[in-house]
């Protein structure tokens, strides 16, 4: 959400900086040493993260460092990898073991695919059991590095799952007796010129994944939803056209969780609307999926109720509020005319359908169009 004026945010772009200041040929180590730097700054921790990072000489030379530093963050999985997958909103992306192993889970395809660049079955059968018992904790799990998962608990993926005996995994037995059996019997190589061996296997998460995420988290959406009077089937919708309801969806913005939360411009809203008080919540804060639902909706309410207050259509309202949620209620007003004032003349002269083509086919981003038609279609499913 108001992805593109994030980007100019200077705070989140040091952050970038401090996570991408690795240099050609850096050990694991030294991406782990790396990452943290970001982490201090994106927890508040300046003086931790950039005392030694920041140039002297001004604002253009961090600009062009967070560009440069960032492209050696990527290159580093490019040289280890032979390509750049990296977290995102749709995809759990998980490495472990020196960078030598990685869990992909694709929330949007539905299919896991744990990789080994070691040809050691037992490697491999580690990294599954890892990927199938990684606990619904996402502040035990840190996506930005190598280090070891912490801590246990529920899956994530319960009950997505079911091994080759079609019974669902949630237990660590039946978790190595399934990583065995994939392992042994799955196994596929990928070789490709110029790039190293990989060593893979592939399933399927639910193909119910939708119903059974939204049971999941149909609590927290209940409870938001008459808080701030948003209507359940557009928070699910939201949710699903965001994350594809992943719970560690992680964008390089950076926006966090279910909702996508961008910490300094949502974050920053929700936060003073829910606690009375200014204040920027936390990237492990976000990662909590009652508070990111709590957070998105809230949201969702600022936009219905402040922000884009003067349309007078309540369905015409939604939809404007749906493509404010992408990028921001300004520009959804300047899709309609520069002037604020006369923008809402225009919408409320306007019947619904009419605005929601006009929103279509004159937003000014293609991401947002699209992002208007997906999450219109997906309510369909929650009502």
């Amino acid at each position: 959400m108001k992805r593109r004026q994030f980007i100019q945010h200077m705070t989140h772009s040091l952050g970038w900086l401090s996570a991408g200041l690795l240099t050609a040929g850096c050990s694991p180590n030294e991406v782990r040493q790396s990452i943290q730097v970001g982490r201090n700054l994106s927890e508040g921790r300046l003086d931790k993260a950039i005392t030694s990072q920041i140039p002297v000489s001004g604002v253009p030379e961090i600009d062009r460092l967070v560009r440069d530093q960032l492209q050696e963050l990527v290159s580093f999985l490019a040289r280890k990898w032979g390509d750049e997958k990296t977290a995102s909103p749709q995809e759990f992306v998980k490495y472990s073991d020196d960078f030598e192993t990685r869990a992909i889970v694709n929330f949007e395809t539905r299919l896991v695919r744990v990789e080994s660049l070691n040809e050691d079955r037992a490697v491999l059968q580690k990294a599954i059991i890892t990927t199938l018992l990684t606990p619904d904790r996402p502040d035990q799990v840190d996506l930005l590095s190598d280090q070891p998962i912490r801590g246990s608990g529920q899956p994530f993926l319960y009950p997505l799952v079911r091994d080759h005996q079609g019974q669902i995994v949630q237990f660590e037995w039946r978790a190595t007796q399934y990583a065995q059996h994939l392992a042994n019997n799955q196994r596929q190589t990928l070789r490709q010129r110029g790039q190293p061996d990989r060593f893979f296997v592939e399933f399927a998460l639910s193909a119910q994944l939708d119903r059974q995420q939204q049971t999941k988290f149909a609590d927290s959406v209940r409870r938001h939803s008459r808080t701030y009077n948003i209507r359940p089937d557009l928070i699910y919708a939201i949710m699903e056209a965001e994350s594809s309801f992943n719970p560690y969806a992680m964008s390089h913005i950076p926006a966090y969780g279910l909702m996508q939360i961008v910490p300094t411009t949502a974050g920053r809203d929700a936060h003073e609307l829910i606690y009375k008080r200014p204040g920027t919540p936390t990237r492990d804060y976000l990662f909590v999926p009652d508070n990111n639902i709590r957070m998105g909706v809230g949201y969702l309410s600022i936009l219905d109720t402040r922000y884009l207050v003067r349309v007078n259509n309540p369905l015409s309202r939604e939809y404007c509020v749906i493509a404010g949620y992408n990028t921001g209620s300004g520009n959804v007003l300047r899709a309609f005319d520069n002037d604020r004032s006369r923008a809402f003349e225009q919408i409320n002269r306007m019947q619904p359908q009419q605005v929601y083509q006009h929103l279509v086919r004159h937003l000014p981003f293609a991401e947002t169009r699209r992002y208007m038609q997906k999450v219109t279609e997906f309510q369909r499913k929650y009502i």
